[in-house]
């Protein structure tokens, strides 16, 4: 007899109010994919990644994340910023008359932007 014979998922996540690990890891892993699809401007991928998590979040039920403050579906929303962000910094430098004030503007909220995400 083998000790995973009685193994229950959902009794090891009662026990210690935490998601299953690999619920979790799904999570980090379609926030990522998310993150590159939106970051090279596949908006359609993008779109069906964050309808992903959104679901696998849904199914993550009443059990607690380990990492207390984890919020996937936040951190895809600062992603977004930084993205958005940089893609005004890039529009800044690459316009027909350098407006040196706008693009420090834009730099500044570009790093702002990156503060914020790299910090949650």
């Amino acid at each position: 007899m083998s000790p995973l014979d009685n193994f229950s998922p959902e009794t090891a996540m009662a026990e210690t109010g935490q998601r299953s690990e690999s619920r979790r890891r799904l999570s980090d892993k379609i926030l990522a994919a998310f993150n590159h699809a939106y970051a090279v401007g596949e908006a359609d991928v993008a779109r069906t990644l964050k309808s992903a998590l959104k679901r696998n979040e849904k199914h993550a039920g009443k059990y607690s994340e380990m990492r207390n403050s984890y919020d996937p579906l936040g951190e895809a929303e600062l992603w977004v910023a930084f993205v958005e962000a940089r893609n005004a910094y890039r529009a800044a430098c690459d316009g027909k008359k350098h407006d040196s004030a706008l693009i420090a503007r834009s730099l500044e909220a570009m790093k702002e932007a990156y503060r914020v995400w790299s910090a949650s």
